[in-house]
Formats: structure tokens, sequence, C-alpha cells
């Protein structure tokens, strides 16, 4: 049998530096370090250019914008309040973890406005550490299945596979989707802790970074069905057929070591639900979506992950998937088959010990989409940053089955050329997904780049339409900008946010009349949307009307109190002195004095309503609700005042008192959004007790 053309190599770059060869071992050590440097090296090349990408998307929301972040002494809040998630009332889920990284990010930056690169740089870091403890487990399980003398090489290609892949370019560069990389590096650990510190099982230590996990992400709590996987084709060597016999039955019982991950992850699932805002909407204002028809949606959605694993070459930021209706169409028949498929290889490959590891990936990659692509509907029938998690068991079962090719033509005695050959191949294939991995860092490196590759791939998704408009009107091209517009607003007709930018386009051009419009049409469409409040605002305060954009401010603030925008605003609003026939005394008198003289000499429903949200804006929410009271008093009927009431009262955190006053505000005016909006964050902040 012909030398390792590895081992071949190492013997030469040791002579060529003069390092001495003490034994077989050294040497195999020494091609397995040098093999684990290049792969390392590939990957910092690959990522070298994303460090200073900018945020995009969602980071919008969750960091630049959220006021949350800005302190490090607000994470035990993070806890216990998940509308310090995000300054977007529906996006605020339970994921204080999240929040906690961001703000140590944040932090360490040390300056005034989030910088993208600490954020980019600890992200990084997590990754390499996720590859680290990822190679350690695909080389147990490797064993656990054969030992062979080749499987840390087979382990550390899958590993550089997973950590190289051009698909995951974008899991790394969206900075906000660090919950994906962490939470599945919070996977892993529990994984290695499981395996390689057994002695630790009886206290159970392996749940630990689960749990942690699930603060960031709800996918990790899919360890506990991964660790079922686990013990039952590896360490009670049971096949998915036998797991069915009464045997296999009575075998199962004594999985016992599960119980600790299984109440964990009911008891975390539970208190998600609980503390996730009840103004979270994860229809993103599309509506209520059948659970069967996204369950078939995905079916086909599947398919695209897997080709995508394979051929990663139409990757798209916002795709423009929509829901499959029919149940009878032949996407939905072409998903159902091949996942019938990849199950029956699954069930097939689970019967032999050498083949265990493919069933196992397979496995690996169906229930870590299990939270994306099944009964639990979202607003984007896919990401591709989802597949994330889900293509560490793509890479174990694709390598492994490579493996097992490799190991059969040893056996046969033809190793040399087929060990050259794979070899070659290999190394050529991580060095081309390490290009891929640059090109799409490229796409994410701005705004104007991210945007039209997703026009390029995904022409029919509004919001990618939109925010390509942003990027031309800020390079003052409004006819291109206005065109983009409508044509999202031709697929997306309810899409709040589409009339705030044409608002803003409008307001620009000096076109008042139709930026009015859109503005106030894009609060009719959504009064949860901070963003229509802030920008509107912004433009009276460009016409002169600042008692206008004051009020609109103040409504905003009680939508999104945490809104880095809104506040700032608040802040050029307190300076702005009202030069019109109505102001009462000079500039030098604060905005707050100058309400508490208008209701002083006119103690009208209207100047106490004014005056209240003085004081709420100035943080005095007792005030704010005597003044509104003031106004209740004179007339009974006037439902804005209780509404200040209620926005006050959750401001205190006196949920009964606000959901009491909330609804004495819909017996009045039944159709008052921003009444409705403030109840539901009262009764959630009531659960959170």
């Amino acid at each position: 049998m012909s030398e390792n053309p590895v081992n071949n190599f190492s013997k030469n770059l040791r002579k060529l530096f003069g390092i001495k060869t003490t034994g077989n071992n050294s040497l195999k050590s020494f091609e397995f370090i040098l093999l684990s440097a290049l792969f390392f090296l590939l990957l910092i090349f690959a990522y070298s250019n994303h460090f200073h990408n900018p945020f995009h998307f969602d980071d919008d929301h969750t960091i630049v914008s959220n006021q949350s972040i800005r302190t490090i002494k607000n994470i035990p809040n993070f806890f216990t309040d998940a509308t310090t998630t995000s300054s977007l009332p529906a996006n605020q889920s339970y994921r204080p973890g999240l929040t906690t990284l961001n703000t140590i990010d944040y932090w360490i930056g040390g300056e005034e406005m989030p910088n993208p690169f600490y954020f980019h740089l600890s992200i990084f870091i997590s990754f390499v550490l996720l590859g680290i403890f990822l190679f350690m487990m695909i080389y147990k399980i490797f064993n656990m299945s054969v030992e062979h003398k080749w499987n840390k090489y087979f382990a550390l290609f899958a590993t550089g596979f997973f950590m190289l892949h051009t698909a995951n370019a974008e899991t790394i560069n969206y900075i906000i989707q660090r919950a994906e990389s962490f939470s599945t590096l919070m996977v892993i650990l529990s994984f290695v802790i499981y395996m390689y510190f057994p002695l630790w099982r009886k206290y159970y230590l392996y749940v630990i970074p689960m749990i942690i996990g699930f603060f960031v992400k709800e996918p990790a709590l899919m360890f506990a069905p991964l660790l079922f996987i686990f013990i039952l084709l590896f360490e009670k060597m049971i096949s998915l057929k036998d797991s069915l016999s009464i045997e296999g039955r009575k075998s199962l019982k004594t999985l016992l070591t599960l119980v600790p991950a299984l109440i964990a992850g009911v008891l975390l699932f539970y208190l998600s639900q609980k503390m996730t805002s009840s103004t979270w909407d994860p229809g993103g204002g599309r509506g209520w979506v059948g659970k069967l028809i996204y369950l078939q949606t995905q079916t086909f959605v599947v398919v695209h992950y897997f080709t995508n694993f394979l051929f990663p070459f139409n990757l798209s930021a916002d795709t423009d998937w929509t829901l499959i209706n029919s149940i009878t169409d032949e996407r939905v028949i072409i998903g159902t088959c091949f996942i019938i498929a990849l199950l029956i290889i699954a069930f097939i490959t689970s019967k032999k010990q050498i083949t265990r590891p493919i069933s196992f990936g397979i496995l690996w990659f169906f229930i870590a989409l299990l939270p994306t692509s099944s009964i639990f509907p979202f607003s984007e029938v896919l990401n591709d940053h989802r597949a994330f998690f889900p293509y560490i068991g793509l890479c174990i079962a694709l390598v492994w089955s490579v493996a097992i090719f490799l190991m059969k033509f040893s056996e046969w005695g033809f190793i040399k050329k087929p060990v050259e050959f794979c070899l070659l191949i290999g190394i050529s294939i991580l060095v081309l997904h390490s290009v891929g991995v640059r090109t799409r860092n490229k796409v994410w490196s701005s705004g104007e780049n991210l945007w039209y590759d997703v026009t390029i791939k995904s022409p029919n998704n509004p919001r990618g339409l939109m925010n390509y408009g942003n990027v031309l009107m800020a390079q003052a091209k409004w006819d291109d900008a206005l065109s983009y517009f409508n044509r999202a607003k031709q697929i997306w007709p309810q899409y709040s946010y589409i009339y705030v930018n044409i608002g803003v386009l409008y307001g620009a051009t000096n076109n008042p009349t139709e930026a009015e419009n859109n503005f106030k049409y894009a609060l009719q469409l959504n009064p949860l949307n901070p963003g229509s409040y802030f920008y509107y605002a912004n433009w009276l305060k460009r016409q002169g009307r600042i008692a206008e954009a004051k009020k609109l401010l103040s409504d905003g603030l009680k939508i999104s109190p945490n809104s880095v925008e809104l506040l700032n605003l608040g802040k050029e609003l307190a300076t702005v002195v009202e030069n019109n026939s109505q102001q009462i005394i000079s500039g030098n008198t604060s905005t707050l004095d100058q309400a508490i003289i208008k209701a002083s000499n006119n103690p009208s429903p209207e100047n106490y309503l004014k005056l209240s949200e003085e004081f709420f804006i100035s943080g005095k929410f007792e005030k704010c609700i005597e003044a509104a009271q003031e106004a209740l008093k004179i007339n009974s009927k006037y439902d804005l005042a209780y509404n200040n009431i209620c926005a006050a009262y959750n401001a205190i955190k006196e949920w009964d008192k606000a959901i009491e006053a909330g609804e004495k505000g819909l017996k009045i005016n039944a159709n008052n959004g921003l009444i409705k909006g403030h109840i539901a964050i009262a009764k959630q902040g009531k659960g959170q007790k």
C-alpha cells in the first residue's frame, strides 16, 4: 500500500524547515495540525472582508434604534421585559440572551452609536469556538460508528465544510442572526459535555448550555430530541426499525437521561410563550397564516435548503417565496416525496453501526428544521439563515458517506489514487466555498449591494424592492425610487413601511399634500409601527408644525418607549420654540411650562390633554395621569385622556390600572388603535409578574 499523500507532503515540509520526525504518530499529528491550520487560514481568508460590514434589516430595531442596549445596567431587565428586545412592538419576542450579547458588544465598542466591527468580531470568535466543539462532537460520533485512523481527518473536513459553506455566510454577516450561530454553539457544547464528561451526567451539567442557548434563540431546545436520537443509535445500538419493536420499546425505558433536558425544554418553552410581548406578530403584518398551508409549503422549502447545501448559487437575503395554497401543487408533491425518500434512507442506514452517522445526520437536519419548517407559521416562508443549524446534520451525513467509500477502497487495496483524488477535490471544494463566502460578504458590505442583489434574485419581494428604493432615494434618484416603491406597493398594498417611505420621498420633493396623505395612511395601516410616528413627526417639525409633531411624538413613545429615533427627536423638539400667534410666552420658557400656563388660563380638555402629554415626555407619569383626569372631569367621553392614562400606568408598571383605563377608553371609542396597543402591552406586562 502506498503512503498517504498528506504524509509525503508533511515530510517534505518538515525537511524544509529542519524538523525531525520522531515516529509515525508524530508525523500523523503534524499532518493533522497542518491540515487544521490550512482550514483555519481558509476561514480567516473567507471572512477577512466582513468585519466592517454595516447593520442591516432587523439590526435596526434590535440594535441601532433600541435604547435598551445603550446601558449594561439594563441586562437584568431583559429577562423580565420582552419589550426591551426591540424598539418595534411587532418584533418583541423573548430573547434576553440575544439582547444581552448585543448590549455587551455595544458596551465594548464604547461609542454613542453601535459600531458593527465589535459585533462582527464577537460573532466570529464564537463561530470559531463552534468549529472547535463541532469537530469534537463529529469525531466522537465517527469513532462510535467505527474506529478508523482517518476518522479525525473525516471529522476535520466535515467541520471545515460547515464552517466554510457559502450558505452560512448570511448567518455570520447578518448581525442579529448571531442568535442562530450562538444557540447552535450552545447545542454543540451540550453534546460535547455529554460525550466527553460522562461523570458529569449525574449532575445534568450538559443541559446548562442548552438553557443558555434557549435565551438566545428557541431552537436550542431541539437538543433534547437530538440527544434522544444519539443515545438511541450510538449508545443503545438500536436501529429505527428495532425501536418500534417490543424489545426496542423496553430498551427505550432506559433513556431516563433525557428527562432533565425534556423537562427543561418544556418549562423554557412555556416561559417563552408567557414572556413574549403580546404585540409580537410572527406574521409580519400579513395576517394569520393557516398551519396546514404553511406546513405544506415547507415541504418544498426543505428541497430548497437541501439543494442550496449542495449548490449554493441562488442565495438571497430576503426571498420572494409565497405560500403554496393547494396540497396537490406539484411542488408539495415533490417536496413530500423528497422528505419521504430522505427518511427512508435514514431508516435504512440506522440498521448498521457503520452507517448510523448518515442516519443521525439526516434526522438532525429534519429535527433542527422543526421550529421554522413545521406548523409554526412565520411571515417569511423561508430564510437561508434558518438552515445554519440543520446543515450540521447534512455535513455529517455527506462526509461520512464519502468516508465509507474511502474506507472500502482502502480494504480493496486501491487506496493511492482515491485518497489523492479525494484530498485534492476536498481542499478544492473548501477553497471554492471560501471564495463564495467572500463574494457573499461583498454583497452584505452595503445596503445598496444587498438590496440590489435581493431585487435580482427575489424580484417579487416587496420589502426588497422598497429597501432598494430607499437606497435610490438617499442618492436623490427620486423617480427611480418611486418606481421601486410603487412596484412594492402593487405586491403588498397593506405594507405600512412603503407608505412611510413614499411620504418621505414626497416630503423631500416638496409635495406636502402627498407626503402627509401617505404618512397618515401608514399610521392607519399599522398604528403600532414606531417608524410611522417618527418620520411623520420629523416631517411636521420641518414644516414648522411643532405642536402636531410633539403630539405625534408622544403617541409614538407610548408605543415604543425604547426607540432611539423617537427619543432623539423628542430632544430636538424640546429645544424648538413655536414662533406663531399661539405662542404665550418667550422661547426661554419650557414647553412643559407653556402647557401648564395654557391649562391654567384655559382649563379645556384639550389643554389638559396637552399638559398630560408634556408630563409623559418629561417622565412625570403620575402628573400625566392627574392632568388626563382633569380633562375627563370636563369631558368624561374623552377617549384620548384614557389613552394617556393607560400609557402612563404602563410606564410605571401598574398593569391592572392601565388595563382598566384602556378598557374605559375603548367603551367610548372601540376603534382607538393606540389604546388597543397599550392594553396589549399591559396584559403582556402583567403576565411577567
